[in-house]
């Protein structure tokens, strides 16, 4: 998605460290970003982002939440993934990674063979023990029903058209509760078509004109 955006909204990747404590991951990731930065998170991406926002109030001039998890996790569902993540064999990671793709990519884009082979890349690079780390991040995340509209920046809620992980429909309920508007607001949200949780890796260029637009229309 990074090299969609045009030329003039420069952006890059940031490493988010295996690191199971939210806290500490956000604190070693301020370092990482200028202020008067636009942070752009997905799934857990947008967990870390919210909590980064909220810890460093005055780094941050807006967020991009893309099919972001609002609610707090229930405890058994948490240690099961915790338990599930730890001690992991690299084949028995990589197993993980290509389970359920079906489920995650919107229509029958998890079956693509070059879709698979992508994701399998993609999970090399970032390992088993982030993955540990980050599940039981995950796992410990706060409620953050109201958190856009709490937020001391701009928010732009992005959701997918057919997300199976954070349900289309509870975004578009999170979107509303907290009084998005199409654009301009404080709150905004968008919603692109034809995509599941992946929407990021599926739309690229859409997803980039979206940033781009509200970035232009309510940050600068």
């Amino acid at each position: 998605m990074i090299h969609a955006l045009p030329e003039d909204l420069p952006a890059r990747a940031l490493d988010l460290p295996a690191v199971p404590d939210l806290d500490v991951l956000v604190d070693k990731l301020a370092g990482q970003i200028a202020p008067g930065s636009v942070m752009v998170g997905h799934s857990l991406g947008a967990v870390v982002a919210m909590h980064l926002a909220e810890r460093y109030q005055t780094l941050v001039a807006g967020l991009v939440l893309v099919t972001a998890p609002v609610g707090t996790e229930d405890p058994d569902a948490a240690a099961a993934r915790e338990a599930r993540a730890a001690g992991l064999s690299s084949k028995a990671y990589e197993e993980i990674a290509l389970d359920g793709m079906e489920l995650v990519y919107f229509d029958d884009r998890g079956l693509d063979p070059q879709v698979r082979a992508e994701r399998l890349r993609a999970a090399r690079g970032y390992g088993p023990a982030r993955f540990a780390a980050h599940s039981v991040a995950l796992g410990a995340r706060p409620d953050r029903s109201s958190f856009p509209s709490q937020a001391r920046c701009p928010v732009l809620i992005v959701g997918a058209s057919d997300d199976q992980v954070v349900p289309t429909a509870a975004q578009r309920a999170w979107a509303v509760a907290n009084d998005a508007c199409g654009g301009g607001g404080p709150v905004s949200y968008v919603e692109i078509r034809e995509t599941g949780h992946m929407l990021p890796v599926e739309a690229p260029e859409e997803l980039a004109r979206e940033i781009y637009a509200w970035v232009r229309e309510a940050v600068r």
